[in-house]
């Protein structure tokens, strides 16, 4: 059989990553390169869409550097991914005019508030599927007509992240689904735009490209990317997925009852549906399987981030090197809590007006108190989530862990202990930009779901404790309490 090439690439919070997968599952090549999440004024995160640009140009001239001339004429498709929903304004020549806002981002309290006083939050959430929040693109559209008018009056279209980087392989412009779903401006039910929040927002749909399911194919590569990076022109590229929706998809979790917990710069939690579920306290996405499944889903804003933060300003030495210390040190962190909302929170919480918190500190702690009592708060948050699926009736039968956090072997005992679930890891696994692959693959005809199970024969199993999950019990229960404690007093700042 001739040996056929797919690419995924991932635009990620941290870092753009390029995958090849041959048709056998075999990875033939994986690079990525770092950038910068700016967070220089409270609330704010944003990124440059220019160098994520100039990343994707030296990602694709590196891959062609490794193949062979037989291998880049195989390459039959490529599969974007990318957080979501991050809002580019473009020019009428599809430039940026500035920073992406990216999803996490807070500035947009205000509009907010307004969106919420000025809609039915009932008839807003019957149609979206979600509240009002600050993730969502509207407010976030409303902060830049208020404090950059001249932006905002010259801006003649809007892009999410991979639906940028898409149109410059490609040359056409489109929306992936996902992205128009939890921009919180699309009709869940018909598919379709809401002209009452457009006009609102003060932008006419034709900013807004032609929307796009994950495996339709946009385009192919054109003649002006070719030339900046030497690919092969005419290759197809497809819509692809929002990141964590694809990064649960190559984790295998696709069917009904399968939860994913992805430990990246935030940290998604995804569970598969066969059938619309909502519920006012999550987010809700399409499958990218090309199904009529959904994803119930949540994310906590920080997790991977705010480890890093605390590496930098801790001085603290390297990851393996701190599980190692924190294992000397039992469940609940002798007594610390960490609350995880240095940047608000997303879900199920909605409340951009949460604290991080260090509580229970004595002159008896350490740094490595404080490293686990983060780890464990990212695992509450995540059975905070679980809480709301089963109130939800929605049942979890296998969970998966994935991405950069779940290389700490200390951070997956902590995750399994806490929510009670045995959790099956995936060693190396690449993540978003896999799943951008098999997408582009499944989109031509070249592979099937099924390269999804002969990738997965590695898996490691990670029983839960349960005595320490007993323990976790009454640290989650304290979790949970503290906040309810302290709410109010963030509010008032």
């Amino acid at each position: 059989m001739e040996r056929s090439l797919y690419i995924g690439l991932d635009i990620g919070t941290t870092a753009i990553k390029l995958l090849c997968l041959a048709h056998d599952g075999t990875i033939v090549f994986s690079d990525s390169l770092t950038h910068d999440l700016l967070t220089s004024k409270e609330g704010f995160a944003e990124e440059n869409p220019e160098e994520w640009e100039q990343h994707t140009y030296s990602l694709f001239k590196a891959l062609i550097a490794s193949l062979s001339s037989e291998d880049l004429a195989s390459i039959k498709a490529i599969g974007v991914t990318g957080m979501v929903p991050t809002l580019i304004p473009l020019d009428a020549d599809y430039r940026p005019m500035g920073y992406s806002i990216q999803q996490q981002d807070n500035r947009a309290i205000t509009e907010v508030e307004e969106m919420q006083r000025d809609f039915d939050s009932d008839w807003m959430f019957e149609t979206t599927g979600s509240m009002i929040n600050s993730q969502h693109i509207g407010p976030k559209l409303l902060w830049l007509k208020k404090h950059k008018p001249d932006l905002f009056s010259h801006m003649s279209h809007i892009l999410g992240s991979y639906d940028y980087i898409r149109y410059l392989l490609c040359g056409m412009a489109a929306i992936e689904r996902n992205w128009a779903l939890e921009s919180g401006m699309w009709n869940l039910r018909e598919e379709a735009w809401i002209n009452d929040v457009l006009s609102y927002c003060s932008i006419d749909v034709s900013y807004l490209s032609e929307v796009r399911k994950s495996q339709d194919v946009v385009g192919t590569t054109t003649k002006e990317f070719c030339a900046k990076t030497g690919f092969p022109s005419g290759v197809k590229v497809v819509a692809g997925s929002a990141d964590h929706i694809a990064s649960a998809f190559s984790t295998g979790a696709r069917s009904n009852g399968d939860l994913v917990l992805k430990l990246g710069g935030a940290g998604d939690i995804l569970f598969s549906v066969d059938h619309l579920v909502t519920d006012k306290r999550l987010f809700i996405d399409y499958q990218c399987d090309g199904s009529d499944h959904y994803v119930l889903n949540g994310c906590t804003a920080t997790s991977g981030s705010l480890l890093k933060w605390f590496k930098q300003e801790a001085s603290l030495p390297e990851f393996e090197d701190m599980d190692v210390q924190a294992l000397h040190i039992g469940p609940l962190s002798d007594g610390v809590i960490v609350l995880p909302y240095f940047m608000g929170e997303k879900t199920p919480l909605f409340d951009a007006h949460a604290k991080g918190v260090i509580y229970g500190l004595s002159l008896s702690h350490t740094r490595v108190h404080i490293y686990r009592a983060i780890l464990e708060a990212v695992a509450y948050s995540f059975r905070h989530h679980i809480e709301v699926f089963a109130e939800q009736g929605l049942e979890v039968k296998r969970v998966y862990i994935t991405n950069g956090g779940s290389k700490s072997k200390l951070w997956r005992s902590i995750l399994a202990d806490v929510i009670g679930y045995d959790v099956a890891y995936i060693p190396n696994h690449p993540g978003s930009c896999l799943g951008g692959a098999i997408i582009a693959g499944i989109a031509v005809g070249g592979m099937d779901q099924s390269i999804i199970d002969t990738m997965l024969v590695h898996a490691l199993h990670i029983p839960h404790n349960r005595k320490y999950h007993l323990q976790y019990n009454e640290g989650y229960r304290r979790y949970r309490q503290l906040y309810e404690q302290l709410k109010g007093m963030m509010r008032a700042e």
